[in-house]
């Protein structure tokens, strides 16, 4: 493969919200910016919380903003299939190496064990306190409620295209972290490697919210043999100063159109949510690739991230929506 290949990779666990719309947007620019492939994956792999018809409603979201894809989303391609959920096996063999190589333990330790180990607490979530990472590969496999990756003492340090540079001790902040799930579920942090890795995924451009998790999926590149993709941590968008969601009820994609809203119109907003065209600016994605080079766009998202100026761009939204 030659060029570059970008994705974007939602889960159907209900309709996009125009922070994931916003995101959606990015990747297409960034990458189409680039001259490159864009790739439309499904991160399905949790398939209880996977809503019905969820998948053609994204889909048709996406369609009506204006973006397109060269590969997956019902358009096929050379690295089919484009659903995690059907590219289990890929994740079983990705596993069978790892053990093979030693980099991975069983754990048997429930959740409630870790929060109440002393040295759990860290931060956001509870650091592994490293209980199970002496057994071996081929050691208690009856007994594991998942599957670990051994980190080493390490600072990983990374330059992010829109962040700069980055680092995580993963021993410290992390410690071991899960590959495989108690419930037989492969985890986001494997699959999501596995795939950029095999669909080669040379641009990774995704929200913010997803930095911390960057240093984990590197060590797995390399634990798999390869280059991990340049990563583009873009700004999430925010309602009354909390992160957008689709728990929370924020404002979806096919909420906007089943109101009136135009697509031109929404596009407009999303771009000058992050400074790229003028408030009330009505623009279709591809009349957006005229106003930019990659460069000048990756320059324009740094300013944004630095002074913070999307924090008002829902309410921006909302009242552009109530005026209809």
């Amino acid at each position: 493969m030659k060029g570059p290949r970008g994705r974007y990779a939602p889960s159907p666990t209900g309709d996009l919200h125009l922070g994931n719309a916003r995101t959606a947007l990015l990747a297409w620019l960034q990458i189409r910016l680039c001259g490159g492939i864009f790739v439309m994956r499904m991160e399905d792999l949790d398939c209880p919380r996977v809503v019905p018809g969820c998948a053609k409603q994204i889909l048709d979201d996406l369609e009506w903003l204006g973006l397109d894809w060269d590969e997956g989303g019902g358009s096929g391609g050379t690295f089919s299939p484009y659903e995690q959920s059907k590219r289990t096996d890929l994740y079983a063999a990705a596993l069978e190496l790892l053990k093979k190589q030693g980099q991975v333990f069983p754990c048997s330790c429930s959740r409630r064990d870790i929060a109440m180990a002393a040295s759990a607490p860290h931060g956001r979530t509870a650091v592994y306190p490293g209980t199970c990472r002496s057994r071996s590969s081929s050691a208690g496999e009856n007994d594991a409620r998942s599957w670990r990756y051994r980190v080493p003492a390490r600072e990983l340090v990374f330059n992010d295209k829109l962040v700069g540079v980055y680092s995580q001790n993963l021993a410290r902040d992390v410690g071991d972290f899960v590959v495989r799930r108690a419930d037989g579920l492969y985890a986001y942090q494997l699959a999501v490697v596995v795939d950029d890795l095999l669909m080669g995924i040379t641009q990774v451009v995704r929200g913010i919210d997803l930095l911390d998790s960057t240093p984990r999926q590197i060590l797995l590149f390399e634990a798999l043999g390869a280059e991990s993709p340049d990563y583009w941590h873009v700004p999430l968008m925010s309602d009354q100063g909390r992160r957008m969601s689709k728990r929370s009820g924020s404002q979806t994609i096919t909420a906007y159109r089943a109101r009136g809203g135009s697509s031109s119109q929404l596009v407009g907003l999303l771009a000058a949510s992050v400074g790229l065209v003028q408030t009330g600016t009505q623009i279709s994605p591809s009349e957006l690739l005229d106003e930019y080079d990659v460069e000048g766009f990756r320059r324009r998202l740094v300013d944004v991230m630095k002074c913070k100026s999307n924090q008002n761009s829902v309410s921006t939204l909302k009242n552009s929506i109530s005026e209809r």
